[in-house]
Formats: structure tokens, sequence, C-alpha cells
């Protein structure tokens, strides 16, 4: 998020960005964090930014977009943009989640991905966690790897997609909503749908990308950017 943060910052926004419990330092304590954990410290952050400024935008993307939504329902920001916004997974296995759960420890997402360790952005992101690991040591590769998720992480995830596509009836302020064409995460088509539940029709802006839309480095960030501002200054 800090890259948009700081150009809404240049064009005169105050920017605060929070980390959610669970994430960053707090990565050991993820596994014990819930929608409402998540959703509580964006509903504080956003409370205490209305008491001290007006207008005021909130900005979710991802995982993040979902709580948007339900926080946007509740304290109704001047506005709001959504960018790759989570709320469902269109897959069988998502649909059978509660009756996995008590078969399969969990799910190693590095496997899944087929991570690529010789990959200079892959081998960054994991260091942003593991700073002193040696992504070259055959036995990290293998921790790595091997790393499981339990699905009640997953079951978390659902729940507040859920919650912030329901929310999305209840939301009247503004909206923006910003979709890569070519995600393969948050597919362009649920997005489109989700555009059908809000009361008051959000704007959508589809860019060429795919999930990674906050990245200065990649196609879609500049037109990401410009859709940002022109909203931002609407309000």
């Amino acid at each position: 998020m800090r890259p948009l943060a700081e150009s809404l910052h240049r064009a005169g926004w105050t920017a605060q960005g929070i980390l959610l419990p669970g994430f960053g330092n707090q990565i050991e304590t993820l596994l014990e964090r819930t929608n409402e954990d998540w959703l509580s410290a964006v509903t504080s952050a956003l409370a205490q930014l209305q008491r001290e400024h007006a207008p005021v935008l909130v900005v979710g993307y991802s995982l993040g977009g979902a709580l948007a939504l339900q926080a946007a329902a509740r304290y109704s920001p001047t506005g709001l943009v959504v960018l790759s916004p989570f709320w469902k997974v269109e897959h069988v296995l998502w649909a059978l989640l509660p009756v996995l759960k008590p078969i399969f420890r969990g799910v190693r997402p590095f496997k899944m991905l087929k991570l690529d360790l010789g990959n200079p952005e892959v081998r960054a992101g994991i260091q942003n966690f593991w700073p002193d690991a040696d992504l070259d040591d055959p036995q990290v590769q293998a921790v790595i790897r091997d790393f499981r998720l339990p699905l009640a992480l997953f079951d978390q995830i659902k729940r507040a997609g859920g919650q912030g596509s329901r929310a999305a009836r209840s939301i009247t302020s503004p909206t923006l909503i910003i979709q890569g064409d070519a995600d393969e995460l948050v597919r362009p088509a649920l997005t489109r749908r989700l555009l059908d539940r809000f009361s008051v029709r959000p704007r959508y802006v589809e860019v060429s990308g795919g999930h990674d839309l906050l990245l200065p480095d990649k196609p879609a960030w500049a037109e990401v950017e410009r859709a940002v501002h022109e909203f931002a200054m609407s309000l």
C-alpha cells in the first residue's frame, strides 16, 4: 500500500497505512487472528481519522478491500476505493472448506504456487518476513516449500470476503473499484458481479494487469494512480 499512500500524500492528503493484526512483525500470531480482529483495526483507524480530518478516503486492496467494504458500511467515509476486491473464490475446494477442515491439517501454498526461489521478487518478498534466511540453503528451501497454512485461516479469509460482499448493499459512500483484467486470484467476472450488490453503483475501472496493481514497476500502475487521484479530487 505504501506507493499509493505516498502518491496521495504528495497530492496533499494525510495518509495513514495500518498494519493488520497478525501481519508484519506479528506474523507469529496470524493463525490466531479473525476477520473481527482485522475489521476492528480498520474501523478504529477510520473512526479516529474521521474525528480529525475531512474528507476521509478509505482505500483497501484484496483482503483489505473486503475489510474496507465492511468498514465503509458502518462508518460511511467520504469516499471508498477498493482494488482487486476479494469476496469469493469460484472453486469446488472453497465450497468444501467446512468439510475438509477436520480431514486436512492445512494447505501448502508454496507448493501449489510452484515457488521460484531464483526469482528476485519472490526472494525479496520472503525476506521481508524472514530477513536472516539463507534462501540458497536446500534445507531452508525445503522448509519454505513445506510451509502450511491451517484451513482455519482460510475460514477467516472466506468470512471476510462474504461479510464484505454483504456489506456492499449498505454502502452509501461514493466508491471506485479497480480491477486487473488478467487477475487470476480475484477474477474480473466476480468483481463485475460484486458491482450488482451495491445499492449505489460504484465507478468501475478495469486496467491491463494482474493482481499486483500497487507495484510502481508494473504496467498498470500509472493507470491505477491516475484513477485514484481523479476520484480523490472528486471528493
